[in-house]
């Protein structure tokens, strides 16, 4: 199938809508079902976006995304030689889910001839004052949409203005909630999200650990009814938090469950022991107060806390950082 175009809001980007290049593979049912490979979202509102496989040169010579392959496999799309504004940004190869959110890699990262890690969500400054975001897994409040790779412009690149995003993988949307169970028996507001430059929720701070920075603070009275999000096993670290420091007032479980560990602090009361195994909604404490705010902190290891209660919504963009668990 060749790789298609759709443009909305004819603009300033009306000529690149008419330059893509493709070449023609087996054909797919339609072009609705076909892989989105590329999208372009200026500042004006003007979108286009690339969809199929084969070989991509977008615009037609290719300065702002060019692919030697683009293909399905099964349930991924994989790009070969991957090439961003005329070669600034590049990747050996990188790989995503076709739907859902399962795993996705990127090797043979190059940013303005340096070798980044290329981890998920990690932002990568360019020359220009734009910036790339690898293995993006992007918030709106609502929905989540997963891209490879994400390019903000800093400033004006041939007919693009500064601010255009241009974003290479697959967008795929799904109910961010599914399988979780919210953690307490009364839905509370949202005062503290993962990992904020300048509250207690930073990498830049103390302690330095995901249990701390990669959490969100939920306001409810003290006393409310915890839940476990999910099956899993009471970890060994658990009762109290051993500190003088009023943030870190009250009683802390782990609740482990397979790929994620989840954890919880500033409790009143815990009803559960170390190695027992839990189910979905059962009641594994009582909420209680820290640093003179009654709420619950839930932090996981893997992903994000506040799209895991379903508050998306309530919070920034989020963006993890390498730091140990606890």
């Amino acid at each position: 199938m060749p790789i298609l175009e759709t443009v909305k809001r004819f603009s300033v980007l009306a000529g690149l809508g008419l330059a893509l290049l493709a070449l023609v593979l087996p054909a797919r049912a339609s072009a609705e079902v076909l892989p989105v490979v590329v999208q372009v979202q200026a500042p004006d509102g003007t979108h286009i976006q690339v969809s199929g496989e084969g070989t991509l040169s977008f615009p037609r010579n290719g300065r702002l995304v060019r692919a030697q392959t683009v293909t399905v496999e099964g349930d991924h799309l994989i790009f070969t030689a991957l090439s961003l504004l005329g070669g600034r940004v590049s990747a050996d190869q990188l790989v995503i889910p076709v739907n859902g959110f399962g795993e996705a890699s990127l090797s043979g990262f190059r940013v303005d001839g340096r070798k980044p890690q290329g981890l998920p969500n990690q932002v990568i400054p360019l020359k220009d004052g734009g910036y790339v975001v690898s293995l993006q897994e992007s918030l709106d409040g609502q929905q989540r949409m997963l891209a490879g790779l994400l390019i903000h412009l800093g400033a004006k690149t041939g007919r693009l203005p500064a601010g255009t995003e241009i974003l290479v993988g697959v967008p795929a949307q799904g109910d961010v909630t599914a399988g979780y169970t919210y953690p307490l028996a009364a839905q509370g507001e949202i005062i503290g999200c993962p990992f904020v430059p300048g509250s207690t929720h930073s990498a830049f701070v103390a302690p330095d650990n995901l249990a701390s920075d990669n959490a969100v603070d939920i306001a409810v009275p003290v006393g409310t009814p915890v839940f476990a999000v999910t099956d899993g096993v009471i970890g060994p670290q658990i009762g109290a938090l051993d500190s003088t420091d009023p943030r870190m007032a009250g009683l802390r479980l782990h609740l482990n469950a397979p790929g994620v560990e989840f954890y919880y602090a500033h409790l009143s009361e815990i009803d559960v022991v170390p190695g027992q195994f839990v189910q979905a909604g059962q009641q594994l404490g009582l909420s209680g107060s820290a640093n003179g705010a009654a709420h619950l902190h839930f932090a996981q290891d893997v992903g994000n806390p506040a799209e895991t209660v379903g508050a998306l919504g309530a919070c920034p963009f989020y963006q993890s950082y390498s730091e140990p668990w606890g």
